[in-house]
């Protein structure tokens, strides 16, 4: 069974109405999506943008670019995305937003923290078998 059975049915329905009203808008300076490429696009010709999140696609729309800041190994990490630090939090749990926690709202904070917490309960699960 997969994990995508439930939303996947509601997603693509998502997705094929963001095309419908893609094709009916007039100025393609409003975001749309585009089936065939699977990605979000904005504007046409030279200056069109496409990318596979729609947040980036708004925020180029409104000029208002959003920032999720972390530190991992020393290093201060942006994203503009909160998927990817979601994709970050994966590979890189053990990633810190301490100092940063006005770049995200409660929800966020508390879900990163849960998503940490069973990383880390997973990698000791695993290194206890080894052991």
């Amino acid at each position: 069974m997969s994990i995508y059975k439930y939303g996947t049915k509601a997603r693509y329905k998502q997705m094929d109405k963001a095309a419908k009203l893609g094709k009916a808008a007039l100025d393609t300076a409003v975001p749309h999506y585009n089936c065939k490429k699977n990605v979000w696009c904005l504007g046409e010709g030279e200056d069109r943008r496409e990318e596979v999140y729609l947040d980036r696609i708004v925020q180029e729309f409104t000029g208002f670019t959003m920032k999720f800041r972390y530190t991992w190994n020393g290093q201060i990490v942006t994203r503009r995305v909160f998927a990817e630090i979601l994709e970050d939090m994966v590979t890189r749990y053990d990633l810190s937003i301490d100092g940063f926690e006005d770049d995200y709202n409660v929800q966020q904070r508390k879900w990163l923290k849960l998503i940490r917490d069973r990383m880390r309960l997973l990698k000791n699960m695993k290194e206890g078998a080894k052991a």
